[in-house]
């Protein structure tokens, strides 16, 4: 890494060949090097050099191969905050957007600047105290109340950590922010694939930084298509690739086209960019360069009693009803979010039927359409982001009719705790939270309306469903499974402690009621936590001994934390994409782990869920890019089909 740092200067690159180019050798030994682009067919014999190449590059190790520690390492191996050659700190302008961020204004030089999701701002923190001597660097966390807006203040830190919230925030800013103020030695993106999409007011604000080194760290580069590639390029100024034409014309007209050169041409560029290595990593003498315990998979199948398996089966004709309605009406993609709906409650019913039901509690204020139509439009003759009246007109509407809209955060249909914006937009409520910079308040993520938690209007529901939880509670089969495999850990005596994922907070809910009932000790972490109280769970967690169970949201636990102090993972549902999954376990089957690990997948038989199982390996070539736009679309609509099979 510290000679990826280095990087090239012009000297080297004039005599170094552009990786686009191929020298070819005359039979004719009189006759010159003849220099052919491979890609695109060109021919010269004029020396084609890589005029100009990044410093830093891609750390792509497996989860839990230590990228934190070894970016910490390379942070620890500079101290003296000044590049290895200070020439080379002359550093060119980004220009995004039609936003110039001016050179000029990068007057101050700064340490290490560190941006990673919120959730990882505590174990930054922690890590960069545990692995480093004490006082020999400086650490500043500019979020919430600890920001300061004084350049040569955040310039005598070593380590600046801050998050993508704060960043973008900055860029979208009228005033030139401190970020920009400052000529940074390096930048580290942490959970990189963040800024997947090149075009996002997130993505610009890390490619308008002024430093002279770039890092991204992320253990999946590629998520759902290869443009998510470029964007990191962008941020990594990786000449001619950050520019749209280039890429555009060799890498993904070819790729869409079925042509392998521009796989190929992935692969040259990455090449001396990205470092990547996983658990089954040899090193040079062919040993492992890591032997961690062993993690065993088991597949948990939970058999529902009678009354679930009656409510399951008539919830489950209802849905296929409708959805082959979509079908002969050649309708699907149409109504996908709807569709996405009925898969849900499917699922949701696996866990706990009371998932499909209302509560009867709850904020129940605005169950008055009407009521509801008024409040979206309160102050829309004085307030120019009010909501259109058409527009909620429409929202209304869709409500009365029972149409589905996705959450425009996490994509999935937002039906798990949803909520409107007083913009009239809807989404999960805990996505919404995790996006907010602060805990209190933020912005609506389509129309980037300033919102506050307190005005956020619960989803008016009109079921004629009526719960009370305390005077009706029954316990599920994979509550009664989970409640069997806790009790037989805790009496085997051997001090492990486990982690519950679920991705639906309100199935959260219903365990904690399940383990106040049967005296569980437990902690809870999901995204309505701020920053301080998150840090104080995990904390408590680690240190704990009596409460060694905590409920994790998939949403919020399964991306960049380490929760080595636990040893068991239940993943109570499975999700669609399974990459999601192995994150969740990749926190705590990692360096630092001790003991085996235990993951239990539970999976009710002969449901939605028991199908999705055989979906797994599709959906990882979806991820892996390897199908087209229209051929991802043709699979989805079989899979479907398969679903309501």
């Amino acid at each position: 890494m510290s000679e990826l740092e280095k990087g090239f200067n012009v000297e080297q690159a004039a005599r170094t060949l552009h990786p686009c180019w191929s020298a070819y050798k005359i039979f004719d030994k009189r006759s010159p090097t003849v220099y052919v682009n491979v890609f695109s067919g060109e021919a010269t014999t004029q020396f084609p050099s890589a005029t100009q190449m990044t410093r830093g590059g891609i750390l792509a190790d497996a989860m839990g191969l230590g990228k934190t520690v070894m970016t910490i390492a390379l942070i620890l191996s500079n101290p003296s905050r000044r590049p290895y050659n200070d020439r080379d700190m002359d550093i060119e302008t980004w220009e995004g957007s039609g936003r110039r961020l001016n050179r000029a204004n990068s007057v101050v030089t700064g340490g290490t600047l560190i941006v990673c999701p919120m959730a990882l701002l505590g174990q930054w923190k922690d890590e960069l105290a545990a692995h480093s001597k004490s006082g020999s660097i400086s650490v500043f966390v500019h979020y919430g109340g600890e920001k300061s807006n004084n350049p040569a203040e955040i310039s005598k830190h070593d380590v600046v950590l801050t998050t993508y919230g704060v960043l973008s925030s900055a860029y979208k800013s009228k005033e030139i922010s401190i970020f920009y103020t400052i000529t940074w030695l390096r930048v580290v993106l942490d959970e990189a694939h963040i800024i997947k999409d090149c075009k996002s007011k997130g993505a610009q604000s890390t490619f308008a930084l002024n430093s002279h080194s770039r890092w991204c760290l992320t253990a999946t580069p590629l998520q759902n298509k290869l443009e998510d590639l470029y964007s990191l390029l962008c941020f990594l100024r990786v000449q001619p690739w950050c520019d749209w034409s280039w890429w555009h014309k060799l890498i993904e007209i070819p790729y869409e086209n079925g042509d392998e050169r521009g796989l190929r041409l992935v692969k040259a560029i990455l090449r001396p960019l990205m470092l990547r290595r996983t658990k089954e990593s040899k090193d040079k003498q062919g040993n492992p360069i890591l032997v961690l315990p062993p993690a065993h998979v088991q597949v948990v199948e939970c058999k529902q009693s009678k009354e679930e398996r009656d409510f399951y089966e008539a919830l489950f004709w209802k849905s296929k009803m409708r959805f082959d309605k979509f079908v002969a009406e050649e309708r699907v993609n149409h109504n996908y979010a709807s569709i996405l709906e009925l898969l849900l409650r499917l699922r949701q019913c696996c866990n706990h039927p009371f998932l499909v039901m209302s509560r009867g509690e709850g904020n129940q204020k605005y169950a008055d359409l009407n009521t509801l139509a008024k409040r979206f439009l309160e102050g829309s003759e004085t307030q120019s982001s009010a909501p259109a009246r058409a527009y909620v007109e429409e929202v209304v509407e869709g409500i009365k009719k029972g149409e589905f809209s996705e959450c425009p955060i996490c994509l999935e249909s937002a039906s798990d705790d949803p909520v409107f914006t007083p913009c009239a937009h809807r989404m999960c409520r805990e996505c919404l939270l995790e996006s907010w910079k602060t805990p209190t308040s933020g912005e609506c993520p389509i129309c980037r309306r300033p919102l506050k938690k307190e005005d956020l209007i619960a989803f008016p529901s009109e079921s004629p469903f009526k719960v009370d939880l305390n005077e009706n509670w029954k316990e599920s089969s994979k509550i009664r499974e989970l409640i069997y495999c806790l009790e037989k850990i805790k009496w085997l005596g051997t001090g492990e402690k486990s982690i519950v994922f679920s991705q639906w907070t309100s199935f959260l809910d219903l365990l904690e009621i399940c383990f106040r009932r049967r005296g569980i000790e437990f902690l809870r972490f999901d995204g309505q936590l701020s920053q301080k109280s998150r840090e104080k769970v995990l904390k408590e967690f680690s240190e704990s001994s009596y409460k060694k169970v905590m409920l994790m949201s998939l949403k919020a636990g399964g991306v960049g934390l380490n929760l080595t102090a636990a040893s068991n993972v239940f993943l109570l549902d499975p999700w669609w994409n399974p990459a999601v999954e192995e994150q969740a376990i990749m926190r705590i089957h990692r360096i630092g782990q001790k003991r085996q690990v235990q993951v239990r997948r539970f999976i009710v038989k002969d449901t939605v869920e028991d199908r999705m199982q055989q979906l797994q390996a599709n959906k990882q070539r979806m991820i892996a890019g390897a199908l087209t736009d229209e051929e991802i679309r043709t699979a989805r609509i079989e899979e479907l089909k398969m679903l309501f099979r």
